[in-house]
């Protein structure tokens, strides 16, 4: 423990430190993978279930933006009243296909963060993290997985190990009732 062990000012900064939590959570991922299976995320309890289960401190979404859609801007108004920290790029258009490619964003994120986090819980089953979360593992950061098996690459299934949530295990907590979906 760093400094005096009678200085409380120094103990809580380090167990603050000790127990910081970062979610960050590739939507698209997540989010499809949620629909594969037939149902919706509610984005609230998600984030909910994030604090109550891993103490998060923080929880970063990374999402494309339509900004014609006035039902995806008020999706994000309401994200960010939930509490969650918004990382949001413009979608691109291949002819009926969108994509917004938030991947770099997430990884250059966990990055630069690394100092500020102990444990990352990570949303997404996207096999092109795999070389990112064996980066962080060998800094000797925790990372744990939520991802829909059927959507999980098999390298992140390795690398999770024992580390890794079934997100469709958790759709009783977590499916959307009612009331048109967030």
């Amino acid at each position: 423990m760093p400094g005096n062990p009678h200085d409380l000012k120094s103990f809580w900064c380090y167990n603050d430190f000790v127990k910081r939590t970062y979610a960050f959570i590739d939507a698209s991922n997540i989010i499809y993978g949620a629909k594969a299976e037939g149902w919706f995320i509610d984005q609230k309890k998600l984030i909910e279930y994030l604090k109550d289960k891993f103490s998060i401190n923080k929880a970063f979404f990374y999402y494309g933006k339509d900004s014609k859609s006035k039902k995806k801007e008020n999706f994000l108004k309401k994200l960010k009243q939930f509490g969650y920290i918004l990382r949001v790029k413009e979608i691109k258009r291949f002819g009926k296909r969108t994509k917004a490619n938030c991947d770099v964003d997430l990884t250059m994120d966990m990055i630069l963060m690394m100092k500020k986090y102990q444990r990352a819980i990570v949303l997404t089953g996207d096999g092109d993290f795999a070389p990112l979360l064996s980066y962080l593992i060998t800094k000797k950061k925790k990372i744990i997985i939520i991802s829909s098996p059927k959507r999980t690459a098999k390298e992140i299934k390795r690398i999770a190990g024992d580390q890794h949530i079934d997100f469709g295990s958790l759709r009783y907590f977590l499916e959307y009732k009612k009331r048109g979906r967030p």
